[in-house]
């Protein structure tokens, strides 16, 4: 079986930031709380991840499912994706702050988040990427 070139390079990216077999939690941290990740976070991954990274795709995208946080932290093939604490870390704030000319960049060109979406991706994460359980952290595919 082949090995898709991108799937080399997130490992490449991976290995450099030393991600690979860390392991993280849901709102570690404690710092943060729900209404930061329901007002400010949750619409930005809905809107431009989850087309994607849902269950019934998952499979075609690194098998990252962000329907749930504990499906984000214990998805994708390089797991965890999200590190709480440490948001320059946690491949998900990598690939997003990447620009369009690298091919890790997420979400796929033209889509781009704008840097108020990725401050608050990467405040939530440094503040301990609390995801709330229940309706609040489940996070819906756009129709």
């Amino acid at each position: 079986m082949k090995t898709a070139p991108f799937v080399l390079a997130i490992a490449s990216v991976a290995a450099l930031l030393g991600i690979l077999g860390a392991s993280g939690c849901v709102g570690a941290s404690g710092k943060s709380d729900g209404a930061f990740f329901v007002a400010k976070v949750k619409p930005t991954l809905e809107y431009y991840c989850m087309e994607c990274h849902n269950s019934k795709t998952a499979s075609k995208f690194s098998h990252f499912n962000l329907e749930t946080g504990k499906l984000a932290m214990s998805t994708g093939l390089h797991k965890p994706v999200i590190l709480p604490g440490k948001p320059d870390e946690s491949l998900l704030y990598v690939v997003l702050r990447l620009g369009h000319a690298e091919a890790l960049a997420m979400p796929p060109a033209p889509d781009k988040i704008s840097d108020e979406q990725l401050a608050a991706i990467h405040r939530w994460i440094r503040d301990g990427a609390f995801w709330p359980e229940g309706p609040e952290g489940h996070l819906k595919t756009p129709r």
